[in-house]
Order: C-alpha cells, then structure tokens, then sequence
C-alpha cells in the first residue's frame, strides 16, 4: 500500500496546516514544468499531488489510515508467522541433527559390538589339528577357509565311491588261502574289517548347495562335525 504520509514528509499524526505546508514545498520542488518535462519528477509530482488529495480530505484520510492500519496489522502477522515458521525450521533442523547424531552414535555402537562379537568368536577354538581348525568364525582346512555364516548346517555323508570293499575280499581270499600260517589268519581279519568300513565326508550345506569338507571314519567325522554344530550354534548366539 502507498505510504503518503512518506511521500510527503510527514507522521502519520500530521496537522492539515502541515500536510497543505509540505505539498507545497514538494510540490514547487518537484513540479515538471521547472525540470525540463523529466519524466521522473513527472511521476513525482503526480504521487504527490495524489498524497495531498487522500490526506486534505478527511473522509479520504479515515478511510486512508484505516486500510493503513488494517494493512500493517497484517502485516505484522505475517512477520509473526514468519518467526513461528523460521523457529519451526530450526527446531526441525536441530531435531534432525539430533535424530542423525543419535542414528550415528547407534550404528557406531553396533559396529562396535559386531567386531567385540567377531573378536570373541574367532578366540573361540573348537578344534585343531594338522589340516584342519575350526573356531567361531572360520572353518580351516588344507589351506583353505569357510566362514561358518555363509553357511546352515553340517551333515555326514557316506562315500560310496569307497575301494575298502574290493580290496577287503581279495584279503579274505589270500586269508583264506594262508589260513594254516599266522598271516593268513590276520589278512582274514583285515579282509572282513575292509568289507564293512565305510569312510564319510563331513559336508557343509547352505543354499547354494553342498561344499564337501573332509573324509575319514565314521566315529571321527562325527567328533568333528559335532565341533562344527557348537561353532554353527555361537553363530547363532551372537546373531540375536
């Protein structure tokens, strides 16, 4: 809204006598016709002879300083608003600034915990020997290594490709042939012995499929197989 009252000079509270003092003295100095027709105090002198007609009238001057009033009262609102509105967006920035540090401090706190975890799984040795070491962590053997989480479980599987029982029934035959000598008896005992031996693979199972660990005895790969479960069962604890 036009601020007569600035375009002449004046307070808001200003006398007649000052309004008509004021549109004189503007309007002598900024008459168009003492400045060539210059386009500028052209413009000039209209808003102030339009100034001293709304402010000499003094219906026009009420009805003037009540739009005013209405006017700066909102505008003052809007001003209001805009504080409230700014407040919000920084007490929104810092409550996001807080969610992040809180969401960092969290994930830092995980970090932590996950290698404090991994430390103690792999001090935890289950079982050792020259080809083969299982901790909570690892499966080694031969030279290569299994992370236990890539995999689900552990199973035994007989080796049907096993050679024990050819080889058994030709020492029963050469037993049996030699049975007056001391040898013969004790290849007879061997022969039956390889008949009935079977050797099985410890395999490891996820779902990608089968990965075939180490082959010996039944009674052995089952020891090592029951190491294996307890390391599958830290894997366990510590995933909670």
């Amino acid at each position: 809204m036009t601020n007569y009252y600035q375009i002449l000079g004046l307070e808001s509270n200003a006398s007649k006598d000052e309004i008509k003092k004021a549109y004189r003295t503007y309007a002598t100095k900024f008459h168009p016709d003492k400045q060539n027709g210059d386009k500028f105090f052209e413009e000039r002198f209209k808003e102030i002879l339009e100034a001293y007609e709304i402010l000499s009238d003094d219906s026009k001057r009420a009805n003037y300083d009540s739009k005013k009033t209405s006017d700066y009262s909102k505008s003052e609102s809007d001003i209001n608003r805009e504080k409230e509105q700014k407040k919000q967006r920084e007490k929104d920035r810092e409550e996001r600034a807080k969610q992040y540090r809180e969401e960092k401090a969290k994930q830092e706190n995980e970090k932590k915990i996950r290698e404090e975890n991994i430390k103690a799984r792999r001090n935890q040795i289950y079982y050792t020997s020259k080809h083969l070491s299982i901790n909570g962590m690892y499966i080694y053997n031969d030279g290569k290594s299994y992370l236990i989480d890539n995999y689900d479980s552990v199973v035994l599987r007989k080796d049907d490709n096993s050679n024990f029982v050819f080889v058994g029934i030709i020492l029963i035959i050469i037993g049996i042939l030699t049975i007056a000598f001391f040898i013969g008896t004790f290849l007879l005992i061997l022969g039956v012995f390889g008949v009935f031996h079977k050797e099985y693979f410890i395999v490891l199972v996820n779902e990608y499929g089968d990965t075939p660990l180490i082959k010996g005895n039944k009674q052995k790969m089952k020891r090592i197989a029951d190491k294996i479960n307890r390391a599958f069962e830290t894997k366990n604890i510590y995933a909670k």
